[in-house]
């Protein structure tokens, strides 16, 4: 099974791309909220919950899109909620972590 970049989406390899480029910075979140510390400690955490309901609607939408279609196009939006599910489980686990504690003080 291979990926092919073209049948995943441009817009969608962005919001993927994005998503985890966003997971090493949960280490960066606890800064002091000056200069890029902003953007770690206010700006990341409120967008990743953002990608993560995005990532989510969209494997769900592709698997809606995949009832009675041919098996090619079941192929490609099969890919792409698998793609999806991965992302959102990585920020569920990564950033998960770090909203509970937050929860919890």
């Amino acid at each position: 099974m291979s990926l092919n970049l073209k049948e995943i989406g441009g817009m969608r390899l962005i919001l993927v791309g994005i998503s985890f480029l966003s997971l090493p910075m949960v280490l960066f979140a606890n800064m002091e909220p000056r200069g890029i510390g902003v953007l770690t400690a206010y700006i990341i955490p409120a967008l990743v919950v953002l990608f993560f309901f995005v990532v989510m609607l969209d494997a769900l939408m592709n698997r809606v899109f995949m009832i009675e279609q041919p098996p090619e196009a079941q192929r490609i939006r099969r890919q792409r909620m698998w793609l999806d599910l991965t992302a959102g489980l990585g920020l569920l686990v990564v950033w998960g972590s770090y909203f509970r504690t937050l929860l919890q003080t």
